[in-house]
């Protein structure tokens, strides 16, 4: 395994660990799950968090066939893809460390802002899970680029399965033809509409 993916792999699980908490501290702590944030309101806490899990087990999927990976991105897309894991998880990490030192005695959720609370002293502050919206962004599009390539290899193999069903049932008409003739127009219009899809 190259060093990319192995740090990629390490970051994805480290991830995963760090993020399966976070939903139920910030409702311990008082935090609205429901509140919106992101560029243009597209998350919710909740969402957020969910987001992060959804990554995470997409690109341990894409990145469990190691050749295939390789072969399909670029060293500098999975430095990129790695840079921006790294930055993600530093974010966890940090949110988990500032929802350690929270005290809701101390401080007060922000009632209409995400991820937000004021100090006892009235200074505004904000959870470092806030820029975790903008890696998922980066982190997107190679995600849904492997995913088509993944999808486009899956239709290659069915397609290939349905060649091989369609070779077969030729076989099969010009061996029986006891086949009526409302059974023979069936088989090949199943066998038209087969070769359309292809």
């Amino acid at each position: 395994m190259t060093k990319s993916i192995a740090s990629i792999t390490s970051l994805l699980v480290n991830l995963k660990t760090v993020n399966c908490s976070l939903l139920i501290k910030l409702r311990q702590l008082g935090f609205d799950p429901e509140l919106t944030l992101g560029a243009e309101k597209e998350y919710t806490v909740k969402t957020l968090i969910n987001a992060i899990d959804t990554l995470s087990i997409q690109f341990l999927t894409i990145t469990a066939n190691h050749n295939q990976f390789l072969q399909r991105t670029s060293y500098n897309e999975r430095k990129t893809i790695e840079d921006c894991l790294k930055s993600l998880y530093q974010c966890l990490l940090q949110t988990q460390q500032e929802l350690i030192e929270f005290h809701p005695a101390e401080y007060q959720c922000h009632s209409t802002h995400a991820l937000a609370y004021i100090s006892d002293n009235g200074e505004n502050r904000k959870l470092k899970l806030l820029d975790a919206a903008h890696y998922i962004d980066q982190i997107k599009p190679y995600c849904r680029m492997l995913e088509m390539i993944v999808a486009h290899e899956r239709i290659h193999a069915l397609s290939a399965v349905l060649e091989n069903l369609l070779s077969r049932d030729t076989k099969i008409l010009d061996e029986e033809n006891e086949l009526t003739e409302e059974q023979s127009n069936a088989l090949e219009l199943s066998q038209y509409l087969i070769r359309q899809a292809l």
